[in-house]
């Protein structure tokens, strides 16, 4: 750690940002899930991806790595602040985001559009391409190449998408299964 922090102070003007994230991506990474973990946030693993990308972005576009001063805190605790503010950040923006489409979604309904009450998503779940691909092809009943031509992407990866969102449905609505029965038994036990 020390080493790191003697080569940023010789070397500031020429260290590159790229030298920074390969020596601590993995550390990065370890501390946004931890934080997940610690907080019980509901965050899908792929997100991890979406909130370390921000986390990079953050600490160039604002040139954090200028600001920091060893005498204030040690190299770990200055990126460990900056990984939990930016998962923090990630995840009320995302809570924001499911808001406003539970609203969008209760004022549809409202309007009598009864497809829509048929076919709903759960929200949060999926990334807005794999929603996308998963409407057009079970809603629009379109094929892979039509999704492809539409989208701009290759059928590839309209297969590769539809399968990922499978998945984190499958795996979604396993644990809402869980957690219910789980309520269930919660409740039989408070009733005896």
């Amino acid at each position: 750690m020390n080493n790191t922090l003697i080569e940023i102070e010789k070397n500031y003007d020429v260290i590159s940002y790229e030298i920074l994230f390969k020596k601590y991506s993995k550390l990065i990474f370890k501390m946004i899930n931890n934080f997940i973990k610690a907080k019980s946030l509901l965050l899908h693993n792929s997100e991890v991806d979406d909130i370390y990308q921000e986390i990079a972005l953050k600490i160039f576009k604002n040139d954090y790595l200028s600001k920091y001063k060893a005498e204030k805190s040690s190299f770990i605790t200055w990126l460990n602040i900056i990984c939990r503010t930016t998962t923090i950040d990630y995840y009320r923006k995302r809570m924001r985001w499911m808001e406003s489409v539970l609203e969008e979604e209760s004022a549809t309904a409202t309007e009598g559009d009864i497809d829509s009450a048929i076919f709903s998503l759960p929200v949060g779940v999926l990334t807005e391409r794999q929603e996308q691909v998963i409407t057009l092809l079970f809603k629009e009943e379109m094929t892979a190449e039509e999704i492809a031509t539409v989208l701009g992407i290759t059928s590839c990866t309209v297969r590769s998408t539809k399968f990922q969102a499978l998945g984190r449905l499958r795996n979604y609505y396993e644990a809402a299964t869980t957690l219910h029965t789980f309520e269930a038994i919660t409740e039989r036990r408070k009733v005896s």
